[in-house]
């Protein structure tokens, strides 16, 4: 039988500790009705934070539960971990739309900045009844996308477009892992890391998904600084002569 517990987060609950990490702010809408949860990062012992919790529509009965078991790190590595599992515990197909994004201000002093990023998207697709079930994709957009700034950083980081994966009535099944192609953008791409999902779940079905998001932040070599100094001269002596 199918379990789940239901984790209330709220912002009240925010403590302000020295250890504590930025502010998550999660997006989720459902069928179109929307809420916002905000959660504070706890410090890890391996100096990252890590998030959880779980939200759903509750009353007058559960019908979707989402859950998140997620770790992230903010330095020149950049990172955030795709930990969810959402259930559709009603008895038609649902539509799910998760945002999630994090603060991350690029280090100081870093120059010139360009971006390398990275990341993967697997998990499991269980039927929690006899019918099977099924994951997919809604129209042309991607099950899954990993942000910067709010916004697509390029159409590498798009993952699962025209998707569609199902699973036998009463059995878990791997979803295949996709994996972004690693590609580098140059120049600021605003103050924060996180991801997008959307698609839609068949009833009495429930998804997991694993993997990671992330960036690393590349500058210039001292070598390469140089010689754009050396550059500089050469082009104002240049100059002068003429």
């Amino acid at each position: 039988m199918f379990k789940f517990a239901i984790i209330s987060v709220a912002a009240a609950a925010l403590s302000g500790s020295a250890l504590a990490g930025p502010i998550l702010n999660l997006q989720i809408t459902v069928d179109g009705s929307k809420s916002t949860t905000l959660q504070e990062g706890q410090l890890t012992p391996f100096n990252d934070y890590s998030y959880a919790g779980s939200v759903g529509d509750g009353y007058p009965v559960t019908s979707w539960i989402v859950g998140w078991d997620i770790a992230s790190d903010f330095a020149s590595r950049s990172f955030v971990t795709n930990g969810f599992t959402i259930a559709n515990l009603g008895s038609a197909t649902k539509r799910f739309n998760i945002l999630l994004d994090i603060p991350n201000a690029p280090p100081s002093g870093a120059g010139t900045q360009s971006w390398q990023f990275f990341g993967n998207l697997g998990g499991t697709l269980t039927s929690n009844s006899a019918s099977s079930s099924t994951l997919s994709s809604v129209g042309t957009n991607p099950l899954w996308q990993g942000l910067r700034g709010g916004t697509s950083p390029g159409t590498n980081s798009q993952l699962m477009s025209y998707f569609t994966f199902s699973s036998p009535g009463s059995v878990s099944s791997l979803i295949p892992e996709a994996t972004v192609t690693p590609y580098t953008v140059a120049g600021p791409l605003g103050a924060s890391l996180g991801y997008q999902f959307q698609f839609d779940l068949s009833a009495r079905s429930t998804v997991s998904f694993s993997g990671i998001w992330g960036a690393n932040l590349v500058v210039p070599a001292p070598s390469a600084l140089a010689l754009c100094g050396i550059s500089g001269l050469i082009i104002k002596r240049r100059r002068r002569l003429n």
